[in-house]
């Protein structure tokens, strides 16, 4: 009786420890699979911390470190050419109770500064690799290095921290054209060979007691909504962003608040860096009566050339609202989405977003309906060999993500936070996904898209439209460019801390030829 009492004390443990990993604000259920560097692809935070076959660890702490010693750094050096292994550069933890000196069972050798708090974790790395992409005549390379820091202080205090720095070398012109990498402001060698870029992404979170909340302040970018061709509520294809957030998580609620720093398009005063003040701010609130269905509604507002707006900090209230309080001068968007699973291996999705729409011409043409619909399906086959494959259609009006002031583009330093494509189209997309191996993994993403002229892209004022057709905007508006992508993409992991892409992209426009580029990653992290 006595075992078996001990043996339900620690699953419980294990399972309030379990519950403590989860430090994400907002996750879509199915995003893309599909990227050509492992650079690009968004932090998963919901899996950051899984504990979920990790062992209650007493009496004694862990530690361990590549460079204690000459055996530690031959063992380490084993390690990072192993096939199965999963120590790091730099790994402490805590006991989950105070040793006991008394006890006959505790360890001799247990180790555990008394002013280390009991539940915390280190977890410290090194990594690097390259990145190679040829299209024709035309080829550079991507050469960087960095470090990850992970780990949390009584399972109250979570954080993280990646680094990295790198340098384009070869056709710099071609990377600085098409590479997801260079999303921000980068630095040019003296004789412009090089192309010389850095990227820092963290997080400190805190979870109170109940965990039903928890407050965080960090650099990153986030995802709402899912989707495989892109998130047309708020898209991730974007520099990283400081922000402070918060959530709460009731039994069948949760509400979510998100305040973020971003930079405009441009600025009068470049040489100083002057730029102007520029905000985006988020509310959500979710109701989830089971783990089959989720439906969200929320809004996001675009502001700045001010300090932050105190009545934008208020999550509870109506933001819309509150904007024509304030002299209806800022972006204010609405969108609801919703996540149903019919069977567990069956996910059917939609997500919607509006700018401006008169109820009298939902149907219409006034060139003020600027909404967009999403849906899509996504069936796996096979959970063990991850066999699956999703179905998109995505409709957007015209003037989407557009704004008369510059500041108040729905865009984040020259790249726009809604749908990539950008806006007056329709897309049909498709992804297929399958573990051909237990380290070999194979995804097949294509897409069609059928896009306007006018008012496709967050760039443009909408105030230039023509305003000689009684403010009439049709749907593709314009002159019309269909465009077939295809990409596919092989992601190994032949040893444990190694990991290798290889992709290709092929894109086709009417009247030109088939467009292919090739895509090699090499990635290593001990």
């Amino acid at each position: 009786m006595k075992r078996l009492v001990v043996l339900i004390m620690l699953l419980y443990a294990i399972s309030i420890f379990a519950q403590y990993g989860d430090i994400s604000w907002n996750s879509p259920q199915l995003t893309s699979n599909n990227s050509f560097s492992f650079l690009e692809k968004n932090l998963d935070e919901s899996n950051l911390f899984s504990l979920k076959n990790i062992r209650v660890l007493r009496d004694s702490s862990t530690i361990n470190f590549a460079l204690f010693s000459w055996q530690d750094f031959k063992h380490s050096v084993s390690n990072f050419f192993s096939q199965d292994d999963n120590s790091y550069f730099l790994y402490y933890r805590s006991p989950d109770r105070q040793p006991n000196r008394l006890d006959p069972r505790s360890s001799s050798m247990s180790f555990h500064p008394n002013n280390i708090p009991l539940r915390s974790l280190l977890r410290f790395s090194l990594h690097t690799g390259s990145d190679f992409a040829v299209k024709g005549d035309n080829n550079y390379y991507f050469v960087f290095y960095g470090t990850k820091l992970s780990g949390y202080i009584n399972r109250r205090l979570f954080f993280y921290g990646y680094w990295w720095a790198g340098h384009f070398a070869g056709d710099t012109d071609y990377a600085d054209s098409t590479s997801a990498l260079i999303d921000s402001w980068t630095q040019s060698s003296s004789d412009n060979d090089q192309i010389h870029l850095d990227n820092i992404t963290g997080k400190i979170t805190y979870i109170g007691k109940g965990n039903f909340w928890s407050a965080s302040i960090g650099r990153g970018k986030y995802e709402i909504g899912s989707n495989i061709g892109g998130s047309i509520i708020l898209n991730n294809d974007c520099n990283d962003y400081g922000y402070f957030s918060n959530k709460f998580i009731f039994k069948e609620l949760y509400i979510s608040f998100l305040h973020a720093t971003l930079i405009p398009d441009s600025t009068s005063y470049l040489e100083d860096k002057k730029y102007t003040d520029k905000f985006l701010v988020i509310h959500k609130i979710g109701w989830t009566p089971n783990n089959k269905f989720e439906l969200f509604l929320g809004e996001e507002v675009i502001y700045g050339n001010r300090n932050i707006e105190v009545s934008y900090l208020l999550p509870i209230t109506f933001w819309r609202a509150t904007e024509h309080n304030i002299a209806d001068r800022d972006n204010v968007l609405i969108f609801a989405g919703m996540n149903w699973k019919p069977i567990n291996n069956n996910l059917i999705y939609s997500n919607f977003i509006l700018d401006e729409l008169r109820k009298s011409e939902i149907f219409g043409d006034w060139w003020g309906n600027k909404y967009a619909l999403q849906m899509g399906n996504s069936y796996t086959f096979d959970q063990q060999r991850n066999l699956k494959l999703s179905l998109e259609f995505t409709a957007i009006r015209p003037w989407l993500y557009t704004h008369y002031i510059l500041h108040n583009k729905f865009s984040h330093d020259r790249i726009g936070l809604g749908f990539p494509e950008g806006s007056n189209l329709i897309q049909f997309a498709t992804e297929f996904n399958i573990d051909l191996r237990q380290n070999l993994n194979f995804n097949l993403h294509s897409a069609f898209t059928r896009q306007g002229s006018v008012g496709n892209s967050f760039s443009i004022n909408y105030e230039s439209r023509d305003k000689s057709k009684d403010n009439d905007t049709h749907w593709l508006e314009g002159e019309i460019t269909n465009k077939l992508s295809l990409c596919p993409v092989i992601t190994w992991q032949p040893l444990a801390h190694h990991h290798l892409k290889i992709g290709l992209s092929s894109t086709q426009t009417e009247e030109e030829d088939m467009e292919n580029e090739i895509f090699i990653s090499y990635q290593a992290i001990y």
